[in-house]
């Protein structure tokens, strides 16, 4: 058997941090800039997730505040809408395709409308280039198992060998198996 898809769940990280919608965004600015990470998720009153954060939509409101002059407002003025979800237990294509869906380079893991993890776009490639490898390996090792007449690698030789006897030697051949 193939090696199992990975879940979400053996990649996320912890949410490292996350914003109310009535955080400051010039504070919220500040601790994205210092960010290892490119999104934050923003909760409301009940912690349930409601958007993200993202240096994008950071540079959206320093943008907005050097034209007008006047720095501030609070975060759910400027947040990015979450129109996907990850959960824990979604395997990791279905994750590259929620990925594709969105322009996010990092998105929020929820489990019954709970945050419990955070998956960067390039720690799930990552991921997925090492489910590759194991892949690879597992039907290597197979092939190296396999005995020869088996192989794929022994049909050239078998072609050679049918082409070089006669009908009849042929004919015994598989007479016998």
């Amino acid at each position: 058997m193939l090696v199992d898809a990975p879940i979400v769940r053996d990649v996320m990280k912890k949410p490292s941090r996350t914003f109310r919608m009535d955080q400051s965004m010039p504070e919220a600015t500040g601790i994205v800039a210092r960010s290892p990470v490119a999104a934050v998720p923003v909760v409301d009153e009940n912690g349930e997730v409601v958007g993200l954060l993202t240096e994008k939509d950071c540079l959206r409101a320093v943008g907005t505040w050097s034209y007008e002059g006047v720095s501030g407002g609070v975060v759910k003025d400027y947040m990015s809408d979450l129109t996907v979800r990850l959960t824990s237990q979604m395997d990791l294509l279905s994750a590259s395709l929620a990925f594709i869906e969105c322009n996010f380079a990092c998105l929020p893991v929820i489990d019954d409308d709970r945050l419990v993890g955070r998956l960067v776009r390039h720690e799930l490639l990552t991921a997925i280039e090492r489910w590759a490898t194991e892949i690879n390996k597992e039907l290597t090792d197979r092939v190296t198992a396999t005995s020869a007449h088996q192989r794929p690698s022994a049909i050239p030789h078998m072609l050679k060998v049918v082409g070089s006897a006669t009908r009849e030697q042929i004919s015994q051949i598989f007479k016998k198996n």
